[in-house]
């Protein structure tokens, strides 16, 4: 880096860009002061030896974030009806031991063997000393027995300010092996009032084996050489209880980790940075994701509590005592939570061969539909009702009703936090013409459209403007499962399939409407495959197949996703069973009957672009004056205008199938109904990130003058993180939608959050008036686009140190940071830059080493209006030349 670059520093205090979505926080600390006390409880007595290393981790995080003085209570060896003499001897070295280390008075700690009535005793006051500004938060890493005793001889209206907080079902009082030492358990204490929070199972992180009496290997114990290793005596003296267990065992610290943070993935890498570095992590303003086990509900009805079921979140579950109508209820008060707009998700069993109904209500309005389970999965499903506001103190109800065979089962409800990028994005779709006014007058408001003349952009009608990123797979998705006597299908997963992409927050999808077998000319597809009555080409569409179409289609329009809505499957070549232009040039009846009929059935819906067929450049030239005729026929059968795209693939494909006449976008330049191109089978390469940017970058400047341009597909696209997040984000710095085949949502569903995460980010910015330059990245940023002079997003995979732009003019901006992997959002506003390049840090709250950067100038009208400013080869369009 040349010694002219600047460190800009930005004096601006960064708040998320959430903050006007949200209300006071929920959550008890902010970083410096904690609202509130805190009460443990632990066992360590017998059966177990975690508790022997996690009760100090946990002393050890109160005293790192200044809050030790906040501990109140600690009931410990609170396993009754069992005490082992060497467990209860290590447990009291580990908490005496941990007090005396880090300062904690003796009067709070209560040996629930020798001091029982002691400890039932100090829960009771502590509750009865709680109020709505000084609410106590009772972390459980034991049994029930002790907190229930102290919680039902607490003064009732005081339960409301407690929150008990686990993370163990076996804590819970659930289990097999060890159902003798559980006499109550938490259903026993949550209809008593107090407040529930369970976060996420530590073992997953935290135990190195899951497990007593299993011992770590070496490898597991040198996870935790920073703890031996550590300048400090106290960590070094942990690692020692850590011997004394024989094995790396400190899941319930999660518990302690979580109140303080509102991160339910604590890990051993966070830890070391807090404990081992003393570097503070980001506080949650609000939680991603509030999952409410069935099980937690406050009022269960009829409903009683299942345990053991290995596929049910925590093992854990409700069934309905009977049959008929019944309910679950709670009040929303979580903590690190805000009032926003959710994507609820109602997790519930489908059985075989029974019908019932589930509805969800919020503050006493029902969201969403009633719907039904009916597929005869047995198995467990979720329904997602998008776009829900919920406030603090809310009532959640799911009403369940069957058919007089089936008792429901419910799982849990999740709530999923839109913020109020997603949710305004989701309105502009939806909405009906507001304030805005509408581009395309023709176009439904919120519909997608192309905007501006050649190339133009995709943008909402009347809204902002749209950045597609999804994944292109399952392609045969109107197609999947058992074929009915109808035409329609059933235990297809398409419910599957649509609720992932809400879940994901991706906007955009890919699948196909007629893939004959009879008329590929690689012999692919099935004959069963396409919209006629009986799959005969001659006889009508088939009403039935196309109302299930429209009600799968109309979720994903209601969830904001757009579907690349595609005819024919690749190496379609209908003139091979007759469907050739005449002498006139004229499409053949059959053909105009199917396009036509099925533009005007779908034309309603905003969430439509319409694909021809899938690479069409398999086939050869000749085709080209017929494909024409088709994109002339849809648009004049669709009034609303929803952009055309033409599919091509890459001339580098491996499968070798490129037309013999290497058809390439020019062809289509003439086509003035064709506005979109998008590119398949572009090549992988590895771990070479550069290397896949450069095969990208290629693509996304072929004709890019004339088209919008899209990938829908890389060969060996990988299947596994980072390489998969690391190659759409490549792609998107192109300045290319950004679909993908190899996000398959049924087989690598947890690829595409990062599909959401670039969704997020694309549509804060101005990323449509941009064109990539690479060659402006400065600092350890290795991509760039830009609208130079105006505005600039800047990205790596590898942050090292300080990174931004290049040859900048001075002015004030805005930058909004961008964690890539978790979707964090941190802005600083009104930032003063200086001519020339600038770098900057990323904030800490930005914790990854994949981040975006986005820059705004704010004075940006007395600029030049130049989109391709002379000099810049990078914005130049290309036609690809074939010899």
């Amino acid at each position: 880096m040349k010694d002219n670059i600047r460190l800009a520093c930005i004096s601006a205090i960064g708040v998320l860009l959430f903050a006007s979505d949200a209300r006071s926080l929920s959550g008890p600390f902010d970083g410096k002061e904690f609202k509130g006390r805190i009460a443990f409880s632990s066992d360590g007595n017998y059966n177990d030896e975690d508790d022997w290393g996690a009760f100090p981790v946990a002393v050890a995080m109160l005293d790192a974030f200044g809050v030790k003085d906040k501990l109140v209570h600690v009931d410990y060896c609170n396993i009754l009806p069992g005490n082992d003499a060497r467990f209860y001897e290590e447990m009291v070295e580990s908490v005496l031991g941990a007090a005396e280390k880090y300062g904690i008075p003796r009067s709070v700690l209560f040996d629930c063997q020798k001091n029982l009535d002691g400890a039932v005793e100090s829960i009771k006051n502590a509750i009865n000393a709680s109020s709505a500004e000084d609410p106590l938060y009772y972390v459980l890493a034991g049994p029930m027995e002790v907190p229930f005793r102290g919680i039902v001889r607490s003064d009732p209206e005081k339960r409301k300010y407690v929150y008990c907080i686990s993370h163990s079902v076996w804590n819970d009082g659930y289990t097999r092996a060890d159902s003798a030492l559980h006499v109550h358990n938490k259903r026993d204490v949550i209809p008593a009032g107090i407040n529930w929070v369970q976060c996420r199972d530590g073992n997953r992180n935290l135990a190195h084996p899951g497990g007593a009496g299993k011992e770590s290997t070496p490898e597991q114990w040198s996870l935790y050489n920073w703890l031996r290793d550590s300048d400090d005596s106290r960590l070094r003296w942990i690692y020692s209880r850590l011997e004394e267990e024989k094995r790396c065992d400190i899941s319930d610290s999660t518990m302690t980790y979580f109140l303080l943070t509102g991160d339910e993935e604590a890990n051993l890498d966070k830890l070391k940075r807090l404990l081992g570095g003393r570097r503070m992590p980001q506080i949650e303003k609000h939680r991603k994701a509030i999952r409410i086990e069935a099980e937690n509900f406050r009022d269960l009805g009829g409903f009683t509590v299942e345990y053991g079921d290995r596929k049910a979140s925590h093992r854990a579950n409700v069934r309905m005592g009977g049959t008929g109508t019944d309910r679950i209820t709670t009040k929303f008060n979580d903590i690190y939570t805000t009032d926003g707009r959710y994507d609820v998700e109602v997790r519930y069993f489908d059985d075989k061969g029974e019908r019932s109904e589930f509805r969800l209500f919020v503050d006493a309005v029902q969201r969403g539909e009633t719907w039904m389970a009916s597929v005869d999965s047995r198995s467990w499903q979720s329904k997602i009702i998008v776009d829900v506001p919920v406030k603090a103190g809310d009532e959640i109800m799911v009403k369940f009703r069957g058919d007089g065979r089936e008792t429901g089962r419910l799982d849990y409800v999740q709530l999923d936090y839109l913020g109020p990028v997603v949710a305004a994005a989701r309105r502009r779709q939806s909405k009906a013409s507001g304030s805005e006014p509408l581009d395309d007058p023709d176009a439904l408001p919120g519909q997608i459209i192309v905007a501006g003349k050649n190339p133009g952009y995709l943008k909402y009608n009347g809204g902002g403007p749209a950045f597609l990123c999804g994944p292109d797979n399952p392609e045969t998705f109107l197609f999947l499962g058992d074929l009915n006597q109808d035409g329609t299908r059933s235990n297809g997963q398409q419910q599957l399939v649509i609720d992932r992409l809400i879940k994901s927050g991706a906007n955009a999808f890919h699948c196909q409407m007629f893939r004959m077998r009879r008329c590929n000319i690689k012999d692919e597809g099935d004959d069963q495959h396409c919209p006629f009555v009986n799959f005969d080409t001659k006889q009508s569409l088939n009403d039935a197949m196309l109302d299930q179409w429209d009600g799968w289609i109309s979720q994903l329009e209601e969830a904001g996703v757009i579907i690349h809505l595609e005819f024919y499957n690749d190496a379609t070549d209908v003139e091979m069973m007759g469907w050739t232009l005449d002498g006139n040039g004229n499409l053949h009846p059959d053909e105009i009957r199917m396009f036509a009929g099925i533009v005007e059935r779908f034309k309603h819906h905003k969430n439509i672009m319409w694909g021809i067929e899938e690479s069409v450049n398999k086939l050869p030239r000749a085709r080209t004056p017929h494909f024409m005729k088709l994109s002339k026929l849809i648009a004049q059968v669709d009034n609303h205008h929803h952009p055309i795209v033409h599919s091509f693939v890459t001339p580098d494909t491996s499968e070798g199938d490129l037309g013999k006449d290497k058809v390439m976008s020019d062809e289509y330049i003439g086509d003035p109904h064709v506005r979109v191109a998008t590119w398949l089978h572009v090549l992988p390469h590895g771990d070479d990130y550069e290397a896949q940017h450069g095969a990208y970058l290629k693509y996304s400047r072929i004709d890019s003058d004339r088209f919008i341009v899209m990938k829908n597909e890389t060969e060996r696209f990988p299947r596994t993180e980072p390489q998969s997040r690391i190659y759409q984000w490549s792609c998107a710095m192109t300045g290319m939608h950004a679909l993908e085949a190899g996000h398959d949502v049924l087989r690598r569903y947890r690829l595409l959050a990062a599909n959401g995460h670039i969704v997020k980010f694309m549509e804060q910015t101005d990323f449509h008036k941009m064109r990539p330059l690479d060659s402006l990245a400065a600092g350890s940023a290795r991509w760039a686009l830009a609208d130079p002079g105006r505005s600039y997003i800047a990205y790596t995979y590898d942050y090292s140190g300080p990174m931004g732009i290049r040859n900048m003019p001075a002015g004030t901006y805005d930058l909004m940071w961008f964690d890539t992997i978790d979707g964090n959002v941190v802005t600083h506003a009104d930032v003063s830059v200086g001519s020339g390049d600038n770098i900057w840090n990323k904030p800490d709250s930005v914790v990854g080493n994949e981040v975006a950067l986005y820059a705004k100038r704010k004075e940006p009208n007395s600029l030049p209006s130049s989109r391709y400013p002379a000099g810049l080869t990078d914005f130049e369009s290309v036609r690809y030349g074939l010899e």
